[in-house]
Protein backbone atom coordinates (compact mmCIF):
# COMPACT_ATOMS: atom_id res chain seq x y z
CA UNK A 1 0.00 0.00 0.00
CA UNK A 2 2.93 2.32 0.65
CA UNK A 3 4.06 2.15 -2.99
CA UNK A 4 0.58 2.93 -4.27
CA UNK A 5 0.27 5.92 -1.98
CA UNK A 6 3.70 7.19 -3.05
CA UNK A 7 2.77 6.72 -6.72
CA UNK A 8 -0.39 8.81 -6.26
CA UNK A 9 1.43 11.55 -4.34
CA UNK A 10 4.22 11.66 -6.95
CA UNK A 11 1.61 11.89 -9.72
CA UNK A 12 -0.21 14.76 -8.01
CA UNK A 13 3.00 16.65 -7.27
CA UNK A 14 4.23 16.28 -10.88
CA UNK A 15 0.91 17.54 -12.23
CA UNK A 16 1.05 20.42 -9.75
CA UNK A 17 4.57 21.35 -10.88
CA UNK A 18 3.45 21.11 -14.50
CA UNK A 19 0.72 23.67 -13.86
CA UNK A 20 3.14 25.78 -11.81
CA UNK A 21 5.60 25.85 -14.72
CA UNK A 22 2.84 26.79 -17.17
CA UNK A 23 2.72 23.55 -19.16
CA UNK A 24 -0.33 23.05 -21.41
CA UNK A 25 -3.18 20.97 -20.05
CA UNK A 26 -2.60 18.07 -22.42
CA UNK A 27 1.00 17.68 -21.23
CA UNK A 28 0.32 18.18 -17.52
CA UNK A 29 -1.39 14.83 -16.97
CA UNK A 30 1.30 13.02 -18.92
CA UNK A 31 3.95 14.81 -16.86
CA UNK A 32 2.31 13.30 -13.81
CA UNK A 33 2.70 9.82 -15.24
CA UNK A 34 6.34 10.49 -16.12
CA UNK A 35 7.11 11.80 -12.64
CA UNK A 36 5.24 9.04 -10.82
CA UNK A 37 6.91 6.23 -12.78
CA UNK A 38 10.34 7.80 -12.33
CA UNK A 39 9.78 8.22 -8.61
CA UNK A 40 8.69 4.60 -8.26
CA UNK A 41 11.75 3.36 -10.17
CA UNK A 42 13.92 5.41 -7.82
CA UNK A 43 12.07 4.23 -4.71
CA UNK A 44 12.10 0.54 -5.60
CA UNK A 45 15.73 0.51 -6.70
CA UNK A 46 16.81 2.42 -3.57
CA UNK A 47 14.90 0.30 -1.08
CA UNK A 48 15.58 -3.07 -2.70
CA UNK A 49 19.06 -3.25 -4.15
CA UNK A 50 20.92 -0.02 -5.07
CA UNK A 51 22.52 2.92 -3.31
CA UNK A 52 21.18 6.46 -3.22
CA UNK A 53 23.12 8.03 -6.06
CA UNK A 54 22.75 5.19 -8.55
CA UNK A 55 19.03 5.02 -7.79
CA UNK A 56 18.73 8.74 -8.52
CA UNK A 57 20.60 8.30 -11.82
CA UNK A 58 18.30 5.46 -12.86
CA UNK A 59 15.16 7.33 -11.79
CA UNK A 60 16.14 10.49 -13.65
CA UNK A 61 17.14 8.41 -16.70
CA UNK A 62 13.69 6.80 -16.77
CA UNK A 63 12.04 10.21 -16.39
CA UNK A 64 14.10 11.64 -19.25
CA UNK A 65 13.41 8.67 -21.55
CA UNK A 66 9.68 8.83 -20.84
CA UNK A 67 9.82 12.61 -21.36
CA UNK A 68 11.42 12.11 -24.78
CA UNK A 69 8.79 9.50 -25.72
CA UNK A 70 5.89 11.73 -24.66
CA UNK A 71 7.49 14.70 -26.40
CA UNK A 72 7.48 12.84 -29.69
CA UNK A 73 3.97 11.55 -29.12
CA UNK A 74 2.50 14.99 -28.33
CA UNK A 75 4.83 17.01 -30.61
CA UNK A 76 6.04 19.18 -27.73
CA UNK A 77 9.44 19.92 -26.19
CA UNK A 78 10.67 17.22 -23.84
CA UNK A 79 11.20 19.80 -21.10
CA UNK A 80 7.39 19.99 -20.75
CA UNK A 81 7.51 16.45 -19.35
CA UNK A 82 10.98 16.15 -17.82
CA UNK A 83 11.01 19.31 -15.68
CA UNK A 84 7.79 18.60 -13.75
CA UNK A 85 8.67 14.91 -13.53
CA UNK A 86 12.13 15.48 -12.11
CA UNK A 87 10.80 17.69 -9.30
CA UNK A 88 10.03 14.52 -7.31
CA UNK A 89 13.72 13.64 -7.20
CA UNK A 90 15.04 17.13 -6.47
CA UNK A 91 16.95 17.32 -3.17
CA UNK A 92 14.84 20.06 -1.59
CA UNK A 93 15.16 18.68 1.94
CA UNK A 94 18.93 18.49 1.55
CA UNK A 95 19.10 22.16 0.63
CA UNK A 96 16.86 23.06 3.56
CA UNK A 97 18.95 21.09 6.07
CA UNK A 98 22.20 22.48 4.65
CA UNK A 99 21.03 26.04 5.22
CA UNK A 100 19.56 25.16 8.59
CA UNK A 101 22.85 23.67 9.78
CA UNK A 102 24.76 26.70 8.54
CA UNK A 103 22.42 29.04 10.42
CA UNK A 104 22.81 26.94 13.59
CA UNK A 105 26.60 27.08 13.07
CA UNK A 106 26.92 23.30 12.78
CA UNK A 107 29.41 23.57 9.95
CA UNK A 108 30.42 19.89 9.86
CA UNK A 109 26.83 18.72 9.42
CA UNK A 110 26.19 21.52 6.93
CA UNK A 111 29.15 20.63 4.74
CA UNK A 112 28.24 16.92 4.80
CA UNK A 113 24.66 17.69 3.80
CA UNK A 114 25.88 20.11 1.11
CA UNK A 115 28.09 17.44 -0.49
CA UNK A 116 25.24 14.92 -0.39
CA UNK A 117 22.85 17.44 -1.96
CA UNK A 118 25.30 18.32 -4.72
CA UNK A 119 25.92 14.65 -5.47
CA UNK A 120 22.18 14.03 -5.78
CA UNK A 121 21.82 17.03 -8.09
CA UNK A 122 24.76 15.79 -10.15
CA UNK A 123 23.19 12.34 -10.35
CA UNK A 124 19.97 13.87 -11.67
CA UNK A 125 21.89 15.84 -14.26
CA UNK A 126 23.88 12.78 -15.32
CA UNK A 127 20.73 10.66 -15.78
CA UNK A 128 19.04 13.33 -17.90
CA UNK A 129 22.19 13.90 -19.96
CA UNK A 130 22.58 10.19 -20.57
CA UNK A 131 19.01 9.87 -21.83
CA UNK A 132 19.24 13.04 -23.89
CA UNK A 133 22.44 11.89 -25.59
CA UNK A 134 20.80 8.59 -26.50
CA UNK A 135 17.73 10.37 -27.81
CA UNK A 136 19.79 12.78 -29.92
CA UNK A 137 21.69 9.92 -31.55
CA UNK A 138 18.41 8.21 -32.48
CA UNK A 139 16.83 11.41 -33.82
CA UNK A 140 18.59 11.21 -37.20
CA UNK A 141 18.13 7.46 -37.49
CA UNK A 142 15.44 6.38 -39.93
CA UNK A 143 14.39 2.95 -41.00
CA UNK A 144 14.83 2.51 -44.74
CA UNK A 145 12.10 0.86 -46.72
CA UNK A 146 13.12 -2.09 -48.82
CA UNK A 147 12.02 -0.43 -52.07
CA UNK A 148 14.14 2.64 -51.23
CA UNK A 149 17.21 0.47 -50.75
CA UNK A 150 16.57 -1.29 -54.06
CA UNK A 151 16.25 2.10 -55.77
CA UNK A 152 19.55 3.27 -54.34
CA UNK A 153 21.28 0.04 -55.33
CA UNK A 154 19.81 0.20 -58.88
CA UNK A 155 20.99 3.80 -59.27
CA UNK A 156 24.51 2.78 -58.29
CA UNK A 157 24.42 -0.09 -60.78
CA UNK A 158 23.15 2.24 -63.54
CA UNK A 159 25.91 4.77 -62.84
CA UNK A 160 28.59 2.09 -62.95
CA UNK A 161 27.25 0.71 -66.25
CA UNK A 162 27.44 4.19 -67.84
CA UNK A 163 31.15 4.41 -67.02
Amino acid sequence: MSYLREFIVAYISSVGFAYLFGCPNKSALSSGIVGAIGRMVYKISYTKFLGLYLSVVIGSYVIAILGEIFARKFHMPSSMFITPGIANLAPGAGIYYTLSYFVQEQNDLASNKLVETLLIAGSIAFGITLASAGSKSLKGFKFRRADRIKYVDNNLVDKEEKK
